[in-house]
């Protein structure tokens, strides 16, 4: 490539975009940052109006929706590397179909690594990142209804909806429901969150997952990270890390209390 890789940012947290910026700059191969989108509406202004860039390094999550939003409705032959903040279920599709992405915090051996498959020309194109979605979106409808618990010397069907939480707790698996009560559950909680719709249920760190039903508050907590709090009330602080404080918020999308 002669020319600088011309590069667009989709990046609605400057300190994010800000991270990128400085991470591309250390790369051997010669960038042009050519702009910085912060939202879904003012990309579909930008793509519209200007000259398509080599490369676009895109958040998902972003202030007024989804970027997806924006590749939908324009014509896109342009390579994208995604980044995010949590790695949900189509992310996982998106790398084992070889459409490269970046998990915050990203660091710089994982963005030399996906530039390195720009490069090579192993990036897939957006119709077939379109192809994707539309699988995940057909596999969406068998995300689990119900489980089984034992209790005694019984078996309890219980509906998904009426758990609160799931968390680990000296190497076993809890389902703790709205009403208070808890089971013992056989699975792992890496395979929980593939059964779990992602609307309704959040891997919140490696201890919990949350259903959106029980949290009450988001409280600060140190070093720019948040304490949940739930109802019932979990077994311990249920603590969000500082790279995914902005997507959780985004993701309970102000149907909580926010306490200063």
């Amino acid at each position: 490539m002669d020319h600088p890789l011309k590069i667009v940012i989709v990046e609605d947290e400057p300190a994010a975009a800000g991270q990128l910026q400085f991470l591309l700059g250390q790369l051997e191969t010669p960038v042009e940052i050519i702009h910085i989108i912060e939202g879904v509406e003012e990309g579909l202004a930008w793509f519209q109006q200007n000259t398509m860039p080599d490369l676009i390094l895109s958040d998902i999550q972003l202030s007024d929706g989804v970027s997806f939003e924006i590749y939908e409705k324009i014509t896109l032959e342009t390579p994208i590397i995604f980044t995010t903040a949590f790695d949900e279920y189509a992310i996982r599709a998106f790398k084992l179909n070889s459409i490269d992405y970046l998990l915050k915090p990203i660091d710089q051996e994982a963005l030399t690594t996906a530039i390195q498959k720009f490069k090579n020309q192993q990036l897939y194109h957006y119709s077939q990142l379109q192809s994707l979605l539309a699988q995940q979106a057909f596999m969406a409808k068998n995300y689990r209804q119900s489980f089984l618990v034992k209790f005694r010397d019984k078996l309890i069907p219980i509906k998904t909806d009426h758990f609160a939480f799931f968390y680990i707790d000296q190497g076993i698996v809890y389902g703790q429901l709205l009403d208070g009560k808890k089971y013992s559950l056989e699975f792992k909680l890496e395979d929980l969150e593939q059964q779990l719709d992602p609307a309704y249920f959040v891997r919140a760190n490696r201890q919990f997952i949350l259903s959106r039903e029980s949290v009450v508050t988001i409280e600060s907590y140190p070093h720019s990270r948040v304490n949940i709090q739930t109802q019932p009330k979990a077994p311990s602080d249920i603590v969000i890390s500082k790279e995914k404080v902005t997507w959780f918020k985004k993701w309970l999308a102000n149907q909580v209390t926010i306490k200063a």
